[in-house]
């Protein structure tokens, strides 16, 4: 069995997935995406700008970018 990973507009979605339940020989598996909420969002800018804070006043250490980049 084959897997393809579509892109969908938001505004077709339903429509496509309608579309889809029609065919016998399609098996539909969802996934949501792991998105943050507005407020998640700004408590994570917060505690970014009071690490980096931390780091110019010397009470934390810092690592090289190159060590954050590879880590995503």
């Amino acid at each position: 069995m084959a897997t393809i990973t579509l892109e969908i507009d938001d505004k077709k979605l339903k429509f496509f997935k309608d579309l889809i339940k029609h065919f016998s020989f399609v098996r539909v598996q969802e996934t949501e995406l792991d998105e943050d909420t507005d407020g998640e969002v700004i408590t994570n800018i917060r505690r970014g700008v009071k690490e980096m804070r931390q780091v110019e006043k010397g009470k934390q250490p810092s690592r090289p970018a190159r060590d954050f980049l590879t880590e995503l």
